[in-house]
């Protein structure tokens, strides 16, 4: 991930992984969450997937009861643990990983459309990094907020780096601050940032949520 410290906003996560699924409780966010469950869940059935960033496990959750295998990593431990009392299944192996530094990862094969990266969009997380070795055909999911009613979610931008990276300052409800990098891509920048390495790109577009989908092309 360049021009990011992971570091840093690993520990945010960290910090926050007891708190964070406050965030899906929220009653102006249900009808989106709804569809993206239904969404998510009709490109699960049946398939290999690899989560990225999986965090507290709630997509997961979501996965798990189509899908035919899921390795589903996250850099925290504390996240990971959260996942791991949702009773997923035995079909469903949870990795801490650091998937921008790890120095080897399981090569994503696909066969007959039959495996899937699901990848977080939080940190740019999109394009999937370059330690995860993608196969041409497999199918990848990505989902995120979207820039919302002509704000920021959760708190204002503060500024933009140069590699073009947002950050925002974040609170626990602890107090504790942290200012951390966070894009809202709009459908244009998706279309770029994606089509660099896919083909069949496809968006939705809620009131709360982006999400898409798309294959990746063969790598040299």
């Amino acid at each position: 991930m360049p021009d990011i410290e992971t570091g840093a906003l690993a520990e945010y996560y960290r910090k926050r992984a007891a708190e964070y699924d406050a965030f899906y409780a929220d009653p102006a966010r249900q009808p989106d969450l709804a569809e993206l469950r239904d969404w998510l869940a009709a490109r699960a059935r049946g398939r290999r997937i690899l989560e990225l960033a999986a965090g507290t496990g709630y997509w997961t959750a979501v996965a798990a009861p189509v899908a035919a295998t899921i390795t589903a990593t996250d850099i925290n431990a504390e996240t990971l643990a959260i996942a791991g009392g949702r009773g997923l299944g035995a079909h469903v192996c949870l990795v801490p990983a650091d998937v921008w530094n790890c120095r080897t990862w399981r090569t994503v094969r696909s066969r007959h459309g039959t495996s899937l990266v699901v990848a977080s969009a939080e940190t740019g997380a999109w394009p999937v990094p370059g330690t995860v070795r993608r196969a041409a055909g497999t199918a990848g999911d990505a989902a995120d907020d979207r820039r919302e009613f002509g704000g920021w979610v959760g708190a204002p931008i503060l500024r933009r780096d140069a590699a073009g990276d947002t950050w925002q300052r974040r609170w626990l409800d602890s107090g504790e601050r942290f200012e951390i990098v966070k894009n809202y891509p709009d459908a244009a920048e998706l279309e770029e940032r994606v089509g660099a390495v896919c083909e069949d790109v496809r968006i939705l577009q809620l009131r709360h949520f982006w999400a898409l989908e798309a294959r990746f092309r063969a790598t040299r």
